[in-house]
């Protein structure tokens, strides 16, 4: 199955065991490439592992990759400021139209000054054990933070205005397909 721009997926976060985190139910797609799948979706449902469901407001550009060990996504407001928040996540793969990535714990959140803060480690720490996540993941997991980190200090993707710029202008492309 081929998937392209404009069509609808499910997005799923899963533990390391494979049991399910979250689901968010319908983003279209904007981008494929060999290498990254760019997503939107504007106040979409999202289903909690505890089957509690919400609506998550506004506009989202999600950005998974498949070989780096994070996704991003471009929160924007209603007054159309932005921030990222970035999951050490594994590479994304696909279950019929459904992208799912296993999520390691840890996030990354900057605000559109580029003011950082990294998120859950004592999360992380504790999954660690539950999960016992081997080394090799450990690893992939350090390695991320690190590339998310000088990635954010060099001012390169996806903490650029340019990548805020393109990734908005090719929702708009799409907007007038039903985002609803």
């Amino acid at each position: 199955m081929m998937i392209q721009a404009g069509d609808w997926i499910r997005i799923e976060s899963r533990k390391h065991d494979g049991s399910f985190h979250r689901a968010w139910k319908r983003s279209r797609v904007l981008r494929v490439t060999s290498r990254e799948i760019l997503v939107a979706n504007r106040d979409v449902e999202v289903e909690e592992s505890d089957g509690r469901q919400r609506i998550s407001p506004g506009l989202a550009l999600c950005q998974f990759h498949r070989n780096k060990w994070y996704n991003t996504i471009l929160l924007y407001d209603e007054a159309g400021s932005h921030r990222w928040y970035c999951n050490i996540a594994s590479p994304f793969r696909w279950s019929g139209r459904t992208l799912i990535y296993t999520d390691y714990d840890w996030d990354l959140t900057v605000d559109s000054t580029r003011k950082f803060r990294w998120l859950d480690r004592e999360e992380f720490t504790r999954n660690s054990v539950r999960y016992s996540y081997p080394a090799s993941v450990r690893s992939c997991v350090e390695k991320a933070r690190k590339e998310l980190s000088q990635r954010l200090q060099k001012g390169q993707s996806p903490f650029t205005s340019s990548f805020v710029e393109e990734g908005y202008h090719q929702y708009l492309s799409l907007k007038n397909l039903s985002m609803g």
